[in-house]
């Protein structure tokens, strides 16, 4: 699931801080001067919350929304999720799949012939090789990834140095096998001549280590996939950063805005605008910009005060619904009070506000808003009632506000007074809402240091550290169900690029297999029973606690066309390749 941002391993999310689930991705297609013969849509520039800080979203540090925004136009693939319903489409600018076998899964797949990196470079067996070698968590991980799930039960593609054919071919069953292969987002293709570069090797040299059997050879090319494409005040040089999609990075500048140019290299549908300047501007900030014209595309999180400055704004289209995302609270089970105590978890889930937190701070936007009771299926999807149903008996006992109860819970456990950092993204809404638990929880006996940081999702920012023990921020996701499993399957190991997107290192071997189970299934009522088996299983040992579904608000200036918002972790740019202006 990529923090309160998008994607379908579990992004995290930035819109106002978010993160990404884990898959995700596509693209459009062009190849000859002919087809290469369109633009003039102008400049477009749209507003986010958050500042770009990597080009390789697909690592586990690095899987948030803010970085998926960015990147989403940059780096191609088979597929993305998209439309307004959020669902998967194909993408065969990129190329083409198609699932051959059912036993043994086999899905077969073949990158467009003309398909080339903006370098010149063309897009083939190396490229999919480092892959399919960071998505499995092959060799420990040596190469991060969100999450693993599906391309870990796969085989090593056969493939020789320029083909653009490659199969997986599972070893057991895999229910999302369509949006398991390389797409947009956090489980994108990345340049492997590159990485090959970075490491010391010549891409001949990269390809034969990547099929073999000893990791040595690509320590530093690894380091360089983990590290190397992070944004440290500056942009890498270009070499570093081509482009597989419609649009390539031309500049940057720190924490204010990242300037996508379009790629004339491209084979596939050129982009429709001349470029897109994405703005770093905060949520507070963003209605006036538009208003003043200063940016074209707006999607924050709303608050009541911007939705009625939006609706009463003269020349601006907006759209108001509730998104494949949602908002909770993460305890630290590698450290701290709440790592080894599920008393104390319980106690802490009896004094959130849950009402309070819906009643002011979404009702106002989204009316008929509640409180979400499970994590994993949107309130509007199938399964979600049965999930609820088998939560019940933890959700009536600790799904609840009853700051008396939390309290006997401390004196009993002798931790009245008991310090705790609750960290998050620090805008308007989270600063709301943090304020309230503190105040509620610190009425029930717990002494909360309310912490909200602009770097909370930076790489080294307190999320991706640990340095918390409740964490309160947004996965945003789709309807997969690989999307949010890595959220509580055991990590390869408690870190930044370790982790994947179990943030708090929760582990538990049942739950383990309740994961693989449902992903394994291709049966719905299965599905749904086994899904509401695992929200059952999170609130008896409060792995994390639900809040609301996100409402999401995109306002856009009326010279703008092709904009169409999207529910999942893709978001608002998931077609920004046909945006245009004038």
């Amino acid at each position: 699931m990529t923090r309160f941002g998008r994607a379908s391993k579990l992004a995290a999310a930035m819109l106002g801080g978010a993160l990404v689930l884990s898959a995700c991705s596509d693209d459009s297609d062009e190849s000859n001067e002919d087809s290469n013969a369109g633009g003039g849509g102008g400049t477009i520039t749209y507003a986010m919350a958050q500042p770009w800080d990597s080009f390789n979203q697909t690592t586990a540090g690095a899987n948030t929304v803010a970085n998926g925004q960015v990147m989403h136009q940059v780096l191609s693939g088979f597929w993305q999720f998209g439309n307004d319903d959020g669902q998967p489409i194909a993408n065969e600018d990129f190329g083409t799949f198609e699932k051959t076998s059912d036993d043994p899964l086999t899905v077969e797949y073949t990158i467009h012939e003309e398909a080339a990196w903006s370098d010149g470079t063309p897009i083939d067996c190396d490229d999919v090789l480092m892959w399919w070698t960071a998505q499995s968590g092959r060799w420990d991980g040596l190469f991060s990834a969100p999450g693993t799930q599906g391309i870990e039960d796969t085989a090593l593609p056969e493939c020789a140095d320029g083909d653009k054919a490659f199969t997986l071919v599972y070893d057991q069953p895999f229910a999302d096998w369509l949006t398991s292969g390389p797409g947009r987002g956090n489980n994108a293709i990345m340049p492997a001549h590159v990485v090959a570069e970075q490491g010391g090797l010549t891409p001949e040299e990269f390809l034969a280590a990547l099929q073999g059997d000893d990791p040595e050879p690509v320590q530093a090319a690894a380091d360089f996939f983990n590290e190397g494409w992070l944004i440290d005040g500056a942009l890498p040089d270009a070499s570093l950063i081509p482009s597989s999609g419609p649009f390539v990075i031309t500049d940057y500048v720190a924490d204010q805005s990242v300037t996508l140019t379009r790629n004339e290299a491209y084979w596939g549908e050129p982009a429709a605008a001349d470029s897109i300047v994405i703005r770093t501007i905060a949520e507070p900030e963003q209605v006036q910009a538009l208003q003043n014209g200063e940016v074209d595309i707006i999607e924050p999180q709303p608050t009541v005060d911007m939705a009625q400055q939006i609706e009463a704004a003269g020349g601006i289209e907006s759209e108001v619904a509730e998104e494949y995302s949602y908002e909770h609270l993460d305890f630290n089970f590698q450290d701290g009070p709440f790592a080894d105590s599920l008393a104390l978890r319980q106690a802490f889930a009896l004094c959130v506000p849950y009402q309070t937190l819906v009643d002011n701070l979404i009702a106002p936007v989204v009316p008929d808003a509640t409180v979400k009771q499970v994590r994993n299926v949107a309130p509007w999807d199938e399964g979600y009632q049965e999930a609820v149903e088998a939560s019940s008996a933890t959700l009536d006992e600790y799904g609840v506000t009853d700051i008396e109860r939390s309290r006997q819970i401390l004196e009993e456990e002798n931790a009245v007074g008991t310090e705790i950092v609750l960290g998050t993204l620090e805008n308007q809404r989270r600063n709301d809402a943090g304020l309230l638990i503190q105040s509620s929880c610190n009425e029930a006996g717990f002494e909360v240091d309310f912490q909200p940081a602009a770097d909370f999702f930076d790489t080294t920012g307190a999320l991706s550290e640990g340095r918390f023990d409740v964490a309160m921020y947004a996965w945003s996701g789709s309807p997969d169900r690989s999307g949010w499993n890595s959220t509580y399957r055991t990590a390869v190991e408690c870190s930044p690029d370790g982790k994947g997107n179990n943030n708090g290192c929760y582990s538990n071997e049942e739950l383990d297999q309740l994961l693989d189970d449902v992903l394994r299934t291709s049966e719905l009522s299965e599905a749904v029973d086994l899904t509401a088996q695992i929200e059952a299983f999170l609130w008896e040992d409060l792995v994390t606690i639900p809040l609301y579904q996100h409402p999401g608000i995109t306002a856009w200036s009326s010279q703008v066309s092709g904009v169409v918002p999207n529910p999942s972790q893709n978001g608002i740019v998931w077609n920004a390749n046909t945006w245009s202006k004038g």
